[in-house]
Order: structure tokens, then sequence, then C-alpha cells
């Protein structure tokens, strides 16, 4: 029997939908600008708290996003593993003992029926990178007003 990672990703992706958890839906892409003011004490109150609602809302939905592509990136790497390290067997024999990079690239170049398995693995590798980049972002913007709206708070009960 050969791992199939499309089958295995179905039955996961079911498990999950099963256990009916909310998912962020993908926030209105009316205003989807993320800039701050040179002096974020300029914001009224509601123009801070609705940046901060837009920040959360894009920070959830993209971490909704990576969670899925991580769960199909895992199941690809390991079919990707398995398909390598078969077929990479003859590389083994013919060429001794050689690092695992040489064994991958051997299986490259000769069974171009993994090609597709790697560069979809590579794409995702590439997704998952502008995403946790947007992920810090989206962070940063938050914990930015999150300090502002604190400085204010702190300021109407002292003042």
């Amino acid at each position: 029997m050969k791992f199939n990672s499309a089958e295995v990703l179905e039955r996961v992706q079911k498990k999950i939908y099963d256990l009916h958890l909310p998912v962020p839906p993908q926030p209105s892409t009316e205003d989807v600008e993320m800039q701050l003011p040179d002096d974020p004490d300029k914001l009224t109150s509601t123009q801070l708290a609705q940046k901060m609602s837009r920040a959360s809302s894009w920070f959830g939905y993209v971490q909704r996003l990576l969670g899925v592509l991580e769960s199909e990136l895992i199941l690809l790497e390991a079919e990707y593993k398995i398909e390598v390290n078969v077929l990479g067997l003859p590389a083994r024999e013919k060429l001794g003992k050689v690092n695992k990079d040489v064994v991958e690239s051997w299986v490259l170049s000769n069974h171009e029926e993994v090609m597709p398995l790697y560069t979809r693995i590579q794409e995702l590798k590439s997704i998952e990178a502008t995403l946790n980049s947007r992920l810090e972002i989206y962070s940063k913007f938050h914990q930015t007003l999150s300090r502002e709206q604190s400085r204010r708070e702190m300021e109407m009960k002292t003042g």
C-alpha cells in the first residue's frame, strides 16, 4: 500500500470539519492598508479600535491559512520522503555512501514523476514564508496600537 497524502489530507480535513470549530473568515478587503500614522496619538479612539480590529481579523485569518497550509505540507513531505527513500535505493547501491541531498538529486533527475510533489512542497514553503511574514506584520501592527490604547487608558486613570 502506498502512502497518499491527498487521501490522508481529505480525512484530516473531515475530522477537523466535524469538530465544528469556528474559523475566522477573510476580512473585508475594502480597506486592507496597514499603515500607522507617524503619531498614533492623532488617531481618534474609534479609528484606533477599528485599526486594532482589522489587524486582529487579518491576523486570525492568516493563522487559519497557515494551519491549512502546514497540514498539507506535513503530509506532502511525508509522502515525498517515502518516495525519495524508496526510489533512492539504486542510487545508494550505485554511488555508495553519499548524503541524502545527493540521493534526492539523483531521484529527482531520474524519476520525473516525483518532481510535481517536490514542486508543490517548494510552493507551499514559499507561501508559508510569506504568510509568516504577514502574520508578524499584523502582530506588530496590533501591538503598536495596543500600546497606544494602554497609554490612553493610563492617562485617563491618572489624569
